[in-house]
């Protein structure tokens, strides 16, 4: 009876297909899995948590156990604006439940239905089905080794509002990127900005990644260069994660832009969620004021680093020497290239069967526009000992499939 009353919306859903793959794996005995986006469990600061938790319950319980701001906590504003050094107003940050929450209630406060928004190919699912699912036109532009390739983007554009088009904004995941794993070259993000700038094009930095860098010099943000180098704090909004910091149930991200869009955002949180956590958001506000972030983020930095390192040369020890794979210095998943006539949706079966996992990379891009002869491998779950016996086997796996 209730399945003739669903809305066109609902009944044209997709789900998300990697929780799908995960969980189709989930009861394999002795699985190596590089499959999902987990953080290490042992990079969260428990004892530290545990303790604010407690400490904010206790004595700010009457306050933050309140309904709270729909805006977001204004003491955890006043800390992040002095841990990232902007001189923005309050007015110009969303606290949100999550990235993805912040991703959906930008979209949501600029598109009308079949509006464009330009991403890259392949780029995060989660960000992909909520633009479906809030009727966007989804047009994915190719990257190279520096980032999303502006020439095909120039055109794109071009082609689409020669058609009548409007394009609303371009979706970029600069650093570490989920799944290809490459970091956007300085130069480009400036070019990107400039060529926003002339087109009116807004730019939505969905940034989980930029502070789990394990070598190399890091890279201004985009939202950084617009603010510094043009003055400008409305072409770029940039969201910001905690879950692969502090840990994914915390549920808690924070925006910056320009107040008009924000506030527009927030009258969209209200309508969903009311408020985020109070709770979550005061701990991390003292989490940040009493300094714990900083050495935080340089355990999480050398925890991490063995277990990329581990994974490059896996990689270069086991697979065949056909396949390409981007090489971040950062972040928490690395990216194959198969030949074009290998299928990594194929080789996904084969593999599972003898217990290893991964993503297929034709889960990554919008619908029609799909490549299958890639793959995306996450390294920051699975233990150093799993990750050299997971390419080896995946090595072989691939040799036979392809023989």
């Amino acid at each position: 009876m209730i399945s003739q009353k669903l809305s066109k919306a609902t009944k044209n859903m997709k789900s998300s297909l990697i929780r799908e793959l995960v969980a189709s794996t989930r009861n394999i005995p002795d699985l190596i899995s590089f499959a999902g986006g987990f953080p290490s469990p042992k990079t969260f600061p428990r004892e530290t948590l545990s303790k604010l938790y407690a400490d904010v319950v206790l004595n700010e319980g009457e306050q933050i156990l309140q309904y709270g701001a729909s805006e977001g906590d204004p003491l955890l504003k006043e800390e992040l604006l002095k841990w990232e050094g902007y001189d923005l107003s309050p007015e110009q940050i969303l606290i949100t439940a999550g990235a993805t929450n912040a991703i959906f209630y930008m979209t949501s406060a600029l598109l009308d239905p079949g509006d464009v928004i330009i991403c890259e190919a392949p780029s995060f699912l989660g960000s992909l089905v909520a633009f479906d699912a809030l009727g966007a036109e989804l047009c994915g532009i190719p990257l190279d080794k520096e980032g999303i390739s502006l020439t095909v983007l120039q055109d794109k554009v071009h082609e689409l509002q020669s058609a009548g088009k409007k394009v609303k904004f371009i979706y970029t995941i600069p650093d570490f990127h989920n799944p290809a794993g490459i970091t956007m070259a300085y130069q480009r993000r400036k070019d990107l900005i400039e060529y926003a700038l002339a087109m009116n094009i807004p730019i939505l930095e969905d940034n989980p990644y930029s502070r789990l860098r394990y070598s190399g010099e890091a890279i201004p943000t985009l939202f950084r260069i617009a603010f510094e180098e043009y003055n400008n704090t409305e072409i770029v909004t940039e969201v910001v994660s905690f879950s692969k910091i502090l840990g994914p149930g915390l549920r808690l991200a924070f925006v910056k832009g320009s107040k008009t869009l924000i506030e527009r955002m927030c009258s969209w949180q209200q309508k969903v969620n009311i408020s985020p956590d109070n709770i979550s958001q005061r701990v991390v506000a003292h989490f940040l004021a009493e300094g714990y972030m900083e050495p935080h983020l340089q355990f999480i930095q050398d925890f991490y680093r063995p277990y990329l390192d581990k994974m490059l040369t896996a990689m270069s020890e086991h697979l065949p020497a056909y396949i390409q794979y981007s090489k971040p210095q950062g972040g928490i998943f690395t990216w194959l290239w198969l030949p074009q006539d290998m299928s990594a949706d194929l080789l996904f079966d084969t593999a599972k069967a003898h217990k290893v996992t991964f993503i297929p990379g034709s889960k990554f891009y919008p619908a029609g526009q799909e490549q299958n002869n890639c793959l995306r491998l996450n390294f920051s779950y699975s233990s150093l000992t799993q990750i050299d016996k997971g390419m080896q086997n995946l090595g072989k796996i691939m040799t036979d499939f392809y023989t």
